[in-house]
């Protein structure tokens, strides 16, 4: 096979959902133990699938771990590490990190750390989602003739993925919301106060609120016109049918926050609401290619955000946190300089700068490079889509 350019290293969804991707029903789930022997018969991170794309080739390097065997410690660094140097012996020049990954593993500084200096330079992926879930914001907006000025942002879920999309959005858009609502768990007050001083200083025409989250989401969430989520394992905390009319949801939850069959229904139904994912950027063309003893799996199409494979891949996307790694790639190049975009051939002395890694949290400069970067390669918002539903 053609060498790797960056890659995506990930996990196993959990059986169940394995079997949802297939479309078989839940009590026809394989056992885990089971599937672990058939995917990973020596124990070790493997290629899943990888995807040609005009940036280049993307792997999806999979650890033999599912979704709900994740936990903080563990090895889990020292794992995604090897994973990554294997990566790196397929080509790969640059390696990001899916789904739960790097919250687990201190924003990728722990497998940093396990790492060798020679293997491919490592970055979380989180930049480039913070660029996918504003440009989805903005085709939303666009596409149902609304002014965020005018309207009421939620923003909930106010951790790496939601505070740096807010920043990035607030940072893009020609004016901020006329008021703007920050809610996130239990006890999460003082820290959002903190944020809402900050954007309120920054943004002195905006009314910000914070609000804290119980078995549910409070009321003022399903106030806003616009909502943002981005939170984190398991969770159906945004009941669809008390949403707003008009109101446009943007999720970058893994998996989505609310019941995806309800917020359909009401779609197809009412007709009044734009409930959408955040998560993938669009590329000209996309073509998946899975090893010739997974194709019987039904694993195929794999968006990354922690799964093998997702049956609903929209054709020409790619999840946003897999581009990251990719993108650096390619502007890096594999020789001395970067390379231009697809169809956007460089002049002399105006390569274009690659997008800084990222370890950490991702601050407002990086993130504005990130999207830079993308606006470079000729990346663009995904179709607005829920699942495989444009």
């Amino acid at each position: 096979p053609r060498p790797l350019d960056a890659a995506l290293v990930g996990y196993l969804p959990t059986p169940r959902d394995l079997a949802a991707f297939a479309g078989l029903p839940p009590h026809a789930a394989p056992g885990r133990e089971q599937l672990r022997a058939l995917l990973f018969p020596d124990g070790r991170a493997r290629l899943l699938e990888d995807v040609t794309t005009p940036l280049g080739r993307s792997g999806f390097v999979s650890l033999p771990v599912f979704a709900d065997e994740l936990a903080p410690g563990g090895g889990l660094a020292a794992r995604t590490a090897r994973a990554v140097e294997f990566a790196a012996s397929l080509g790969a020049r640059c390696v990001s990190l899916a789904g739960m990954i790097p919250s687990l593993t201190g924003y990728g500084f722990d497998v940093l750390r396990e790492t060798p200096a020679a293997t491919a330079a490592l970055t979380t992926g989180h930049a480039t989602t913070t660029v996918s879930v504003v440009k989805t914001v903005h085709a939303a907006l666009a596409a149902t003739g609304r002014d965020l000025a005018e309207l009421t942002l939620a923003v909930v879920g106010c951790g790496s993925i939601g505070t740096s999309s807010l920043r990035l959005l607030l940072a893009r858009g020609p004016r901020p919301p006329a008021r703007l609502l920050l809610c996130d768990l239990p006890g999460s007050g003082p820290r959002l106060s903190r944020l809402a001083a900050e954007l309120s200083a920054d943004h002195p025409t905006t009314r910000v609120q914070v609000v804290e989250s119980g078995r549910g989401l409070p009321a003022e969430v399903y106030e806003a016109d616009v909502v943002v989520t981005a939170v984190s394992g398991p969770t159906t905390l945004l009941d669809p049918d008390r949403l707003r009319p008009g109101t446009i949801v943007v999720d970058d939850s893994f998996p989505h926050c609310f019941d995806t069959g309800r917020a359909l229904d009401r779609m197809k139904g009412a007709q009044d609401v734009l409930v959408v994912g955040g998560g993938l950027l669009a590329l000209d063309t996309t073509e998946t290619h899975v090893p010739e003893d997974l194709r019987s799996l039904a694993l195929t199409g794999g968006q990354g955000r922690g799964a093998t494979a997702d049956r609903h891949q929209l054709p020409g996307t790619l999840a946003s946190c897999r581009l990251e790694s990719l993108l650096h790639a390619h502007l890096t190049g594999p020789g001395p300089g970067p390379v231009p975009g697809p169809g956007r051939p460089s002049r002399p002395g105006t390569n274009p700068t690659p997008p800084p890694l990222i370890h950490g949290l991702v601050d407002l400069p990086r993130a504005l490079a990130h999207w830079d970067a993308a606006d470079t390669a000729g990346i663009r918002p995904a179709p607005l889509h829920l699942l495989g539903h444009v």
